[in-house]
């Protein structure tokens, strides 16, 4: 199965139809407009979630796929999607604030759906991927909540991050950046992880593109 996973930077059309060049099985894709405001591809099914029309998190993938949202989605995670596809849980992450979560920092509102989802994320082979909004030393971080934490958290459960294994960097201390801020190449941070507890047959950052987005696109075979 080969996903890509990318904070898109506000929706436009003609985004979708250039990533459609990757001719992956499945899109992960933060910052996608709601449904029907996106002419979805032939050949595709999305599933969306989000507060607003223009914004949410959409995950696309090939119609051909046996795929469900499961029974115990939790719409109250936002944003955080999980999508049974072909009997292995994909797992779309985007951490984001509202007026009910506003106080949360990122790596608590992530924490907090890793925790009640943890034991279909154990029961499944299971991909965990998207823009998680954090990094190390960040700030507003904390000793309870923190991507190191989360990084620890998800590893009692056996899942590594498919970055830091292939470059066997430490987290922190990446060679490479997913987001640039305000689009800045002198403002570089990492916040775009992919996590899995089964074999990763391949891992990829794709090269900055800015006239798509102030992210950079993981491309991801398992």
């Amino acid at each position: 199965m080969k996903l890509l996973s990318y904070n898109i930077n506000q929706f436009a059309q003609v985004k979708i139809d250039k990533i459609m060049q990757f001719d992956a099985d499945v899109f992960i894709l933060p910052e996608i407009a709601r449904p029907s405001q996106v002419k979805i591809p032939e050949g595709y099914r999305m599933e969306w979630m989000g507060s607003y029309d223009f914004k949410g998190l959409g995950v696309m993938w090939k119609s051909g796929m046996k795929a469900e949202v499961p029974q115990w989605f939790n719409p109250c995670h936002q944003y955080f999607l999980p999508i049974i596809i072909e009997n292995q849980l994909i797992m779309a992450a985007w951490p984001t604030k509202s007026d009910e979560n506003a106080p949360k920092g990122y790596p608590q509102i992530a924490m907090e759906a890793f925790r009640e989802y943890a034991p279909y994320l154990k029961d499944y082979p299971s991909v965990i991927t998207g823009d998680m909004n954090s990094y190390k030393g960040q700030a507003g971080e904390t000793k309870q909540y923190s991507i190191e934490n989360i990084f620890r958290f998800l590893s009692e459960m056996g899942f590594v991050s498919a970055y830091h294994q292939k470059t066997g960097e430490p987290l922190g201390k990446e060679s490479m950046a997913t987001y640039y801020h305000r689009f800045r190449e002198t403002s570089p941070f990492f916040l775009d992880y992919t996590f899995s507890n089964m074999p990763i047959k391949s891992y990829a950052l794709c090269e900055w593109d800015k006239e798509m987005s102030d992210h950079v696109a993981q491309i991801i075979e398992v």
